[in-house]
């Protein structure tokens, strides 16, 4: 199994669903984060537009999935084709050792 995390703009989020539906995956996360990278953040306008303000971090959604290895590269590459212009973001590939379903008992691949 892996976690597939995805930081990516807010407004691409519904992209994002819209991949995981189409693969036929049920289950994710997401958060509200703030973060630097290579995209500087821009000016904003603060005071009823008379001054500006640069914030230091930009903010950005944090997706997690946990999938099996098979769906992986499939997943990537579609979100790549989704999501791969210049609006920035990453995606990271974890190993999940363990998972268990608390209601049911099941683990690992049964538990996803």
């Amino acid at each position: 199994m892996k976690k597939i995390e995805l930081f990516i703009p807010d407004r691409r989020l519904d992209d994002v669903l819209e991949v995981l539906k189409d693969a036929n995956i049920g289950g994710m996360s997401h958060y509200r984060i703030e973060g630097r990278g290579k995209i500087k953040p821009e000016e904003v306008y603060v005071g009823r537009g008379t001054m500006t303000y640069k914030p230091k971090f930009i903010p950005r959604t944090k997706v997690e999935v946990v999938v099996s290895d098979e769906k992986v590269e499939g997943l990537i590459t579609a979100f790549r084709n989704r999501l791969g212009d210049s609006i920035g973001g990453k995606i990271f590939v974890v190993d999940v050792h363990k998972a268990v379903d608390l209601s049911t008992g099941k683990t690992d691949e049964n538990a996803i």
